[in-house]
């Protein structure tokens, strides 16, 4: 495309609310440009910085730039060019240029183009007195074909003059007949002084070699790869860049800038809390400089979900690297990486983190050492991790925002820690529960934000071995719980103990095995089924001998060894069930934070705890909103001992906080009224 294509103004004004100068002629003028002649009244290499869009592609087009400028001259430099016609000897004139300075990116943009001969310099210094200044501002446009555009007015070649300046000039183009004699004559005016064709006006003289040669000492290899033309492009993207958000993500968003930038989003799963946290990274990116946003996350597959969600939002950002336990030069890395935002070399940088290595003494200490003058927002994904004794040294005080997420933040047993969490996130919270999800609806889609589904309880009965374990430290506890000062930890190791009674009671595994029974193997798909480690292998037989395609998700599965595709062998296992090459994954605690897995449909949920986040996060993983995805089904497998009805009231209270949101909760209760129980969901 040439100028003659381009929608140009007769004259353009820039005011004190917007400045159309750059983006609305002089970019995309120059980007259409061959041949680029400008006299300036005052010239700056920052003026560089500005036009590299256009000037970008100039280069591209194989173009050039000519260049008339007027120094800033004392009586003494002005008497000795005129007694010596030459500007040797005279190489302070161009302190402006700062060419003193190795660091300085539009030097190095103007030493490149020098370099290439894609720009061409002559000073223009008035012969009548050194107040004879050389004051004139036009520029000459000419495309490939010849197509020719000029501007004359009051604007300087100059970044203030572009960007800040109130200024106005006048566009003249070569195919308008009323319009030509006015470019030509610019175009004439130009060559004239270039040419040293008005010696009783002005003389023009070529830059002296010694300053050429200093500035060619600052020749990048790559100009494209130059900061300045790569954050001036970054820096208009980021400007222009908006997230479309759900109604209930731009309240939270709100929430979090009227509780000075640092929040709780106590979000249920499926409800786009990382988008939310997104959106907040993005007010921040327009704002900050340098600007470094951290998130850490309980697991490194989940901080590869963070950056594929990044990478799909197309968010604007210079740098993105992940530091965990998958990148053994992860120090080096991280060291580079903040002190290349020390030194601006990045305007803005992402990192992916581990709760684990965020709270590390080495992490941290890098962190406070390079920091400086960086903000930093700091999103802390399933919060609550982050309020154990090991974790807690992740809440760094030195970052000045901050975003905890987490469906249920609350510790369990564990005041302190949830204590510390909601002091660090600002002491406020913004709340979009699973029932809020269920009853509000997606614009997008037209059904609520999150699936609709169906609780089963199976009832199962501890054996009578497994009756009188637990009841022996039911007494234990109780024992214990008399004492004047209990012992915590012997009170801790004895509820555990009691909980894997329930957990692993004999009979979940006949009742699992006898529903499969029931189901045809083609039907079972879409399906994750939460175990304890002494229930995984058993579990694995029994959908094996029904000809199941099953995989596992532990410990044992890495999240951190990549495979020739760059996928680590959960993310392989979860894609092969997205995909359904796989019907069933069997997990334990990596399948309960956090992964994405949106076709999961169906949960049978074996080894459950009284804890509200474990159950929570559970069902989560399975009435995620998809495509094609129908009511999704819940199965848990209720413990009962006919001689502790206290077991059966500890298990209903699970069952209530699920079922309460369940499309059959009336009967739901009406199964627990069988057993004693009433379910109040009030």
């Amino acid at each position: 495309m040439g100028l003659k294509e381009l929608q140009l103004r007769k004259s353009y004004e820039s005011d004190a609310s917007q400045n159309h100068l750059l983006d609305d002629f002089y970019t995309p003028v120059l980007q259409r440009t061959k041949k680029y002649f400008r006299i300036a009244g005052f010239f700056s290499s920052t003026a560089l910085s500005v036009a590299v869009k256009g000037i970008e592609e100039l280069i591209h087009n194989n173009g050039t730039m000519f260049l008339l400028i007027s120094p800033e001259l004392s009586e003494e430099d002005w008497q000795t060019i005129r007694d010596h016609d030459s500007l040797h000897g005279n190489e302070k004139i161009f302190s402006g240029w700062d060419t003193d300075s190795f660091q300085d990116d539009h030097l190095k943009l103007l030493a490149w183009l020098l370099d290439n001969n894609r720009l061409k310099i002559k000073i223009v210094v008035g012969v009548k007195s050194r107040y004879s200044l050389f004051h004139q501002k036009v520029g000459i446009f000419m495309d490939e074909k010849g197509d020719m555009v000029s501007f004359s007015g009051s604007v300087n070649e100059t970044a203030q003059a572009w960007l800040n300046n109130v200024e106005e000039f006048k566009v003249f183009c070569s195919w308008n007949p009323v319009q030509k004699e006015y470019l030509e004559s610019d175009y004439r005016k130009f060559l004239a002084y270039w040419k040293n064709e008005k010696p009783d006006v002005a003389k023009a003289f070529d830059i002296p070699e010694t300053i050429r040669e200093k500035l060619i000492q600052l020749k990048p290899r790559d100009v494209v790869d130059l900061d300045v033309m790569r954050q001036y492009r970054e820096k208009s993207r980021t400007q222009a860049f908006q997230m479309n958000l759900f109604p209930h993500q731009q309240r939270a968003v709100q929430a979090w800038k009227e509780n000075h930038f640092s929040l709780l989003m106590e979000m249920a799963t499926g409800t786009g809390k990382t988008r939310t946290a997104l959106a907040c990274m993005v007010e921040k990116l327009k704002e900050e400089t340098p600007f470094l946003t951290i998130v850490s996350t309980p697991q490194n597959t989940l901080s590869r979900q963070w950056l594929e969600d990044v990478k799909k939002l197309g968010i604007p950002l210079d740098r993105t690297e992940i530091i965990d336990g998958t990148n053994h030069d992860w120090q080096k890395d991280l060291s580079i990486l903040l002190l290349d935002l020390s030194r601006r070399f990045w305007k803005n940088a992402l990192i992916l983190t581990t709760h684990s290595l965020a709270s590390g003494e080495k992490f941290r200490k890098l962190l406070k050492q390079h920091l400086q003058k960086t903000k930093v927002l700091f999103i802390c994904d399933e919060v609550h991790a982050a309020g154990a004794h090991k974790m807690r040294g992740a809440l760094l005080p030195e970052y000045q925002f901050r975003v905890g997420l987490s469906a249920t933040p609350q510790r369990m047993f564990d005041e302190e820690g949830t204590s510390l969490i909601q002091d660090y996130f600002g002491g406020k919270s913004f709340t979009f529960t699973i029932a809020d999800a269920l009853n509000t609806i997606n614009p997008a889609t037209g059904k609520p934000f999150l699936n609709r589904f169906r609780y089963h309880p199976i009832f199962v009965h501890l054996s009578d071995k497994e009756g009188r374990e637990y009841a022996t430290i039911s007494r234990q506890i109780a024992i214990e719980l008399n004492k004047e000062e209990p012992d915590e930890e012997k009170l801790q190791r004895l509820y555990d103990r009691r909980a894997d009674i329930s957990k692993n009671a004999a009979a979940k595994l006949p009742a699992f095995s006898e529903m499969l029974g029931s189901i045809s193997a083609q039907e079972i798909q879409d399906t994750l089924v939460f175990v304890s480690d002494k229930q995984l292998v058993p579990c694995m037989e029994r959908l094996a001998q029904k000809g199941i395609m099953r995989a596992k998700i532990t410990e044992d599965e890495s999240a951190s060894k990549l495979d020739d595709q760059g996928l680590s062998e959960r993310q392989r296992l979860i894609k092969q069930f997205t995909d359904h090459n796989l019907q069933v994954l069997l997990g334990m605690k990596c399948l309960d934070e956090g992964i994405d897995i949106p076709n999961a449909r169906v949960a049978f949920l074996l080894a459950n705890s009284t804890n509200p986040r474990e159950y929570v996060q559970r069902v989560g993983r399975v009435i995620r909103q998809a495509p094609n995805k129908p009511v999704s089904e819940i199965y848990d497998f209720i413990t009962v001992h006919n001689s502790d009805p206290n077991l059966l009231k500890k298990e209903a209270l699970r069952a209530l906080q699920i079922a309460q949101n369940a499309d059959n909760f009336a009967e739901v209760r009406a199964r627990f009224a069988e057993k004693g129980v009433t379910l109040d969901a009030d």
